[in-house]
């Protein structure tokens, strides 16, 4: 009896024993180990790199004007940015509906009782894949739409040194990241996975559409207020009217990111698993 006694260690025991490497370690391991993270990572490349491509292509083929300023050519490249902030939104979210759904969330917090470590550590996992993707993709889908616009004769070519290019490139992969952060809070949040999607493409995607359709000319101002409008104007792929400025939008949408990831931390520091 005293040796079985002895070989069981109490949960306070095996709370103080966890390090934030060992934590980072496991959430890597399940989020690499999901197939339905490489298939939302795949399209995240391919939808950014290749819906730029074709528009620019199919603008070229329409008669592209000769003298389409540098900065238009850029955010037409950059067009996947919009659909791609779905896709990431939708791979936040299941960071952690997937383990409410399947039950597992019970385990990861009896295995991690100290809950904001958890909520860190998905985090961390996430932003450390989704930033440095986002940012090469943009960059890889700038470089393809470029050559491909400076390959029709008579075009004017398109460069990093052109005024806001470099801006809109960056900015473009900026606001996906950020978006798919708010995605993650959103899901930590709501827990299931169809509420939590519903209210992304709600937020981000129908508001917008909605309150340039429905509100008055008077009020339809505040839609760029919208995270999605805000975070946009960075790189000039807003859906409706845009009056934000660039990096003051951008910071809009990065506190909307805080303010989510907060109430995910209460909520989950709070509620029960």
């Amino acid at each position: 009896m005293t040796t079985a006694t002895s070989l069981i260690k109490p949960p306070s025991s095996v709370a103080g024993n966890l390090t934030m490497g060992g934590v980072l370690r496991s959430e890597w391991t399940k989020f690499r180990s999901l197939r339905s993270t490489w298939w939302l990572l795949s399209m995240t490349v391919v939808l950014m790199v290749g819906l730029g491509l074709v528009l620019v292509v199919l603008e070229i083929n329409g008669g592209a004007p000769k003298q389409e300023p540098p900065y238009q050519v850029a955010q037409q490249i950059e067009f996947g940015a919009l659909i791609t902030q779905l896709v990431l939104g939708v791979l936040g979210v299941l960071m952690f509906t997937g383990e409410y759904g399947s039950g597992m969330i019970r385990i990861s917090v009896s295995v991690v009782p100290r809950r904001l470590m958890l909520l860190w550590a998905k985090l961390s996992v996430f932003c450390v894949v989704v930033l440095p993707l986002t940012l090469v993709s943009s960059v890889v889908a700038f470089l393809l739409g470029s050559l491909a616009w400076q390959s029709h004769r008579g075009l004017r070519p398109v460069g990093f040194g052109d005024p806001q290019v470099t801006r809109i490139v960056i900015g473009s992969a900026l606001a996906v990241a950020v978006t798919a952060v708010c995605g993650f809070a959103i899901g930590a949040i709501i827990r299931s996975t169809a509420g939590s999607i519903g209210t992304l493409v709600g937020i981000f995607f129908a508001a917008p559409l909605v309150a340039q359709a429905a509100l008055p000319g008077s009020v339809a101002g505040i839609a760029r207020f919208l995270p999605s409008n805000a975070g946009n104007a960075l790189w000039g792929g807003t859906i409706g009217p845009r009056s934000m400025t660039p990096w003051p939008g951008f910071a809009l949408l990065c506190g909307y990111a805080i303010a989510l990831v907060a109430v995910a931390a209460w909520r989950l520091r709070r509620g029960d698993a």
